[in-house]
């Protein structure tokens, strides 16, 4: 990065801890994704009479469970697909060595996966990416926010009010149906 003045420096940081904060996001939005799958549906057999340590739940409380819980996992994962959904289209506008290098950087889970997936799907060398990466980097910072960066915390804040809204809803539409049955 000898070749880059001060601010392009600070420019490859930022968009950096954008990158990150978008590999953070793919990788919970992966384990949301393989913790939903986990979650058995309805016509199961792993619904049991009797649950660990000898409590039994009624089946069909353990349905009515688990369906809330795939419901809320799949809220949530929309949210984080949004946020993916804003950040995939930009990469288009980069061309496609850059784009390329970027897409493993936001999709590998660590430094030597992302080397050897460079090298083995794109013919890109360890060299060539640190040579190639921080222009990158400043090609992608004319189409992102860098100050907006997506966090975990707000998709979770953005989430925690969706729920809000949706139990204000059901408890007015309740509240409704009370004072129609007066």
């Amino acid at each position: 990065m000898a070749k880059y003045n001060i601010e392009e420096k600070e420019t490859i940081e930022k968009v950096k801890t954008y990158l990150k904060a978008i590999r953070t996001l793919n990788q919970e939005k992966f384990s949301l994704e393989i913790e939903c799958e986990d979650i058995p549906t309805p016509q199961s057999v792993k619904f049991s009479k009797e649950m660990p340590g000898g409590y039994s739940k009624p089946k069909d409380e353990q349905i009515t469970s688990m369906m809330m819980r795939r419901e809320l996992i799949n809220k949530r994962l929309e949210l984080f697909n949004e946020e993916l959904d804003r950040f995939t289209p930009v990469l288009y506008l980069l061309g496609a060595g850059h784009r390329n290098i970027i897409n493993v950087y936001v999709n590998s889970r660590g430094y030597t996966s992302m080397i050897d997936t460079l090298d083995s799907d794109y013919c890109i060398t360890e060299s060539s990416y640190k040579r190639k990466f921080p222009e990158a980097c400043l090609k992608l910072s004319k189409y992102i926010d860098l100050d907006n960066i997506p966090s975990l915390e707000k998709l979770d804040n953005r989430f925690n009010e969706s729920i809000k809204e949706i139990n204000k809803k059901r408890e007015h539409s309740k509240n409704f149906v009370s004072n129609i049955n007066l």
